[in-house]
């Protein structure tokens, strides 16, 4: 992410997925040389930069049309993970965004969980690449792993300990669905989870695991329906490169030629008319609008 236009990408993929909260791994920030992207449509940014190198790197970031008041962060100098606490309303959330080293994990993602334990309160959500699938039989391709079964099974107990359960494993049981190919193992494998406690997933409307596009790793979807969130509200604004093709002119001056001789016969007064027809064109070069960008978007590779 310290390439503007990846950074413009991956703001423009979470946009178009509605995302409200993004946690991010293997940023690549430096510390010192964190870009500001306050601007975006995600304009409340927190950051763990890599004292040590640009190979790290954890971030959160937060719609704008969210209103999280944050209270307190926590972070690491390694830039491994980053933990924010705040409010929305009366409800007290707590998310953290963590990346486990691929060597010593066990260790780490054990201290980490500790940690994360003290400082959560509220709703917990916890996510990111801990370098390890959990259950080896159906998180990999290969059917095995590099730890050993005691090492996972401390795993377990840590993440049992913090009150946190995998949540897509936990919705999708049987299903084998991999977020990262390595290709000197030849091997996929299921190293990306969002972490939350049991009783949040019957707010769970759906959970997905996306395509690998823009890294090389596939993002992983938790759709939980929050009735204290405030429904975003949207200004429609007309795009006006689309009054510069004729076949687009024309359809509009149909729509409108329709209208006008359906309603003027004098049954009702033409200023009713006149206000009348702004919702109709309205609809009808939203719709316009919408047929076109499906067609654009259809066409790219």
């Amino acid at each position: 992410m310290n390439i503007p236009a990846k950074r413009s990408q991956i703001c423009t993929a979470l946009k178009k997925q509605k995302v409200n909260f993004a946690l991010l791994q293997e940023t690549h920030f430096r510390s010192g040389h964190v870009p500001c992207m306050s601007k975006s449509t995600f304009n409340q940014w927190f950051h763990a930069p890599s004292c040590s190198g640009s190979s790290r790197g954890v971030s959160i970031a937060i719609h704008k049309n969210t209103p999280m008041v944050i209270s307190s962060t926590f972070s690491d100098r390694d830039g491994r993970f980053i933990f924010i606490k705040g409010s929305i309303g009366t409800r007290t959330i707590t998310l953290g965004s963590i990346y486990a080293p691929n060597v010593g994990q066990v260790d780490w993602l054990c201290r980490t969980l500790s940690t994360f334990q003290e400082f959560a309160e509220g709703i917990i959500i916890l996510g990111g690449d801990i370098n390890v699938a959990l259950d080896p039989l159906i998180d990999t391709s290969g059917g095995t792993s590099s730890l050993s079964y005691g090492a996972l099974r401390r795993i377990r107990t840590g993440l049992a300990s913090t009150g946190l359960v995998d949540s897509w494993r936990t919705l999708n049981p049987s299903v084998k669905d991999f977020t990262f190919y390595s290709g000197v193992h030849k091997s996929y494998q299921r190293l990306d989870y969002l972490f939350v406690p049991p009783n949040l997933l019957s707010t769970c409307q759906n959970t997905s695991i996306g395509s690998i596009l823009l890294s090389d790793h596939a993002p992983v979807f938790l759709d939980l329906q929050f009735s204290f969130l405030p429904k975003p509200q949207y200004m429609w604004r007309l795009d006006g490169t689309i009054l510069s093709h004729p076949d687009n002119v024309k359809d509009i001056r149909k729509c409108l030629l329709e209208y006008f001789s359906t309603n003027e016969s004098g049954e009702v007064q033409l200023s009713t008319v006149w206000e009348a027809h702004k919702a109709v064109v309205r609809d009808h070069l939203i719709s316009l609008c919408s047929h076109l960008r499906k067609q654009r978007e259809s066409k790219i590779p």
